[in-house]
């Protein structure tokens, strides 16, 4: 099960963390709205394709992401990378549910990369690898057990 990887990933690393069980949701804002936080506060991870493999970019629920300064930070053509379609995620993320991959845990080991925005943050919540369950860690934890690159990622509002 997703969650019980996710949580074997964060206790051996002693990390704290809390576990916050929601309603169903499909977005980024729909989770921040159930659990009753800001926006800001919760993380969407999106999988990136590029030539060189998948990346987990985490971006706030609010933002969006800007293709160009991604390209730009990975080193790629903006035309040579794109949010990754459902079926390569059913199909490289199996554990996780579809749209709930997680910035960390699960059988990739995927570059990441965290927005600036999100660094900024004593603590972020992120989906837990279903659209049900979500975790709370300190922002410093999470770049460290993922080793986190962080840039601005996201278009200007």
């Amino acid at each position: 099960m997703a969650i019980d990887d996710l949580i074997s990933v964060l206790d051996r690393a002693g990390v704290s963390y809390e576990l916050l069980e929601h309603e169903h949701t499909e977005s980024g804002i729909a989770e921040a709205q159930a659990l009753g936080v800001a926006s800001d506060e919760v993380a969407k991870t999106l999988i990136l394709d590029t030539p060189s493999g998948h990346v987990r970019a985490l971006i706030p629920a609010s933002a969006r992401i800007d293709m160009r300064k991604a390209a730009e930070l990975l080193d790629e053509n903006r035309h040579r990378i794109h949010l990754t379609t459902e079926e390569r995620l059913a199909r490289d993320y199996p554990e996780f549910e579809l749209g709930a991959v997680p910035p960390l845990a699960g059988s990739r080991r995927d570059r990441v990369v965290v927005d600036t925005r999100l660094v900024e943050r004593d603590m972020v919540v992120f989906e837990a690898g279903s659209h049900d369950r979500s975790v709370r860690v300190a922002t410093s934890d999470l770049l460290h057990l993922t080793g986190a690159e962080t840039a601005d990622i996201c278009q200007e509002e």
